[in-house]
């Protein structure tokens, strides 16, 4: 497999916060602490601390979560090694989706295990462990449940409800029969473990336990021991709440839209099949959709003595995750880096480092097929990007040059300035029936020229109906295939092996993978 690089900003997928991250714009150096490349890694180096006590704990607690699996030498040496003070992660989150669910989520771990081969290389009197944090307190079902392989959904049906983490995988053994591809590593997961944030454990460690990658649960009672003081603090003074809110404002001033916004309180209430926002409401703790209410120091009593029923939300999961992993950096798409520009000054608030931003690596696959009609149709990498319709219509025009009406544009344009000043010296007030009749002329000759583009694309229907193909195979359903399409659907079986020995996680580009 080989690859080829499209700038992020030809693609038109990004957001103009993201991509001006990126840039480095001066507006956004507020929102941040480092910049994303090998020499931001080097100053969070320096200033990345985690107490002995913090690391032994995160430790055990993997040693744990591991017991029982199948674990390879380079994970068991990678969890010993977080006890040692020089030793740091990077890490990435995301949901338990059913299979691994799209593609994005391959691509997010192998650019964690990527940027920590490079920092290793750099800076070798160090220890770089890769962390995948399941997301298995998220209670979004809908988001988890559904894969798209072959160009066909297929859907596990469960009525349990809460954190997904805690759902027995009853019935995905049987989903996996129906699926095409290489299922037996997901039927042995959903059939030998008691909970989805299980499963996913043993399917990830098999994909990618050879490389060291750590997958960490943090639905943890010990683990959230050391969250405790954060949650006292959102309990009692809801600094998140002020400090985002705060940063919002300022980049509203700067011209962006904030990805979210916080609220008073940015905690869920945790129990078996259920997890529910806590609110205050008169003075009150109450969580929502239930008949539970707890005073203030019913609430720190219930989160110091049972820390496990006490569940951060999106905005304080980073922080969370900052608390207990000695992390030096977070790998996140496009929306996840625009909502941690939102955290910054509750970090400081909080008196807590923050980790380099670094983008995900992005990926378009093209297959054989897809590639041959790129090449016969004359495309570079970059159309493929475009809406169909701009596609189609460059492509008649790079067939046909008499399509383009820009010069009989320009002509009725200087005819009609050398009408205008004759009707200048004439009479003032004829100047804008004269503008009026340039508008006219030029809307006739838009409309003129989207007929023959129309009639050209009916003559041209075989190349046509290959940029239709070419546009389903990178958007199927107008989605990017990246967030659409399931790995099962690629019969590459080295598939994951070669992204990761192609893909570069400090190039900052798009990467379309060519089979």
């Amino acid at each position: 497999m080989k690859v080829a690089k499209v700038a992020f900003d030809k693609t038109g997928s990004f957001s103009r916060i993201f991509l001006d991250y990126l840039a480095g714009e001066p507006k956004l150096a507020h929102t941040h602490a480092f910049e994303p490349s090998i020499a931001g890694f080097e100053q969070a180096l320096s200033y990345r601390k985690l107490s002995s006590a913090t690391r032994n704990t995160l430790a055990e607690v993997l040693q744990g979560q591991y017991a029982g699996l199948q674990v390879s030498e380079a994970v068991q040496n990678n969890i010993a090694l977080l006890a040692r003070q020089n030793t740091f992660t990077v890490t990435t989150g995301h949901q338990l989706n059913i299979f691994t669910g799209p593609l994005f989520f391959i691509y997010k771990i192998i650019t964690t295990i990527n940027i920590c081969r490079e920092l290793q290389q750099n800076f070798p009197e160090y220890n770089f462990v890769p962390v995948y944090w399941m997301g298995s307190e998220d209670h979004d079902y809908a988001e988890i449940n559904h894969i798209h392989v072959a160009g066909k959904k297929y859907t596990w049906h469960t009525s349990q409800t809460g954190a997904v983490g805690r759902f027995s995988p009853a019935g995905l053994p049987e989903l996996a029969a129906e699926i095409p591809g290489r299922t037996a590593i997901f039927k042995r997961a959903y059939s030998n473990n008691p909970n989805l944030a299980a499963a996913t454990r043993q399917y990830v460690n098999e994909l990618f336990g050879h490389t060291g990658l750590v997958v960490l649960e943090p639905d943890n009672a010990e683990l959230k021991k050391l969250f405790l003081p954060v949650v006292e603090e959102e309990i009692m003074g809801q600094v998140s709440y002020k400090e985002v809110l705060a940063r919002n404002e300022f980049l509203l001033a700067q011209g962006y839209r904030p990805q979210l916004n916080p609220r008073e309180v940015n905690l869920f209430y945790l129990d078996e099949g259920l997890r529910e926002r806590l609110e205050r409401v008169d003075g009150h703790f109450v969580v929502t959709n239930t008949g539970l209410s707890f005073s203030q120091a019913e609430l720190l009593a219930l989160a110091r003595a049972h820390p496990e029923k006490i569940s951060p939300n999106v905005i304080l999961r980073p922080v969370y995750q900052e608390v207990i992993l000695p992390n030096l950096g977070y790998v996140g798409g496009p929306s996840e880096l625009a909502y941690w520009l939102q955290y910054k000054g509750m970090f400081d608030a909080l008196k807590l480092d923050f980790p380099v931003l670094m983008p995900r690596n992005f990926g378009l696959y093209l297959d054989k097929n897809a590639q041959r009609k790129q090449q016969k149709l004359g495309l570079v990498y970059q159309d493929l990007f475009l809406h169909l319709d701009a596609l189609q219509k460059k492509y008649v025009h790079s067939q046909n040059t008499g399509l383009n009406l820009d010069k009989e544009r320009q002509e009725i344009i200087k005819l009609y300035q050398s009408i205008r000043q004759v009707a200048h010296k004439i009479d003032v007030t004829l100047e804008p029936h004269v503008a009026a009749q340039i508008k006219k002329h030029q809307q006739c000759l838009d409309k003129l020229e989207a007929k023959l583009v129309r009639a050209e694309k009916r003559n041209r229907e075989a190349e046509m109906q290959m940029l239709r193909a070419l546009k389903e195979n990178a958007f199927p359903g107008d989605i990017p295939q990246e967030r659409y399409v399931n790995i099962l659907s690629i019969p590459n079986k080295d598939f994951i092996d070669q992204v990761m020995a192609i893909t570069e996680p400090f190039d900052l580009r798009m990467n379309i993978y060519l089979a």
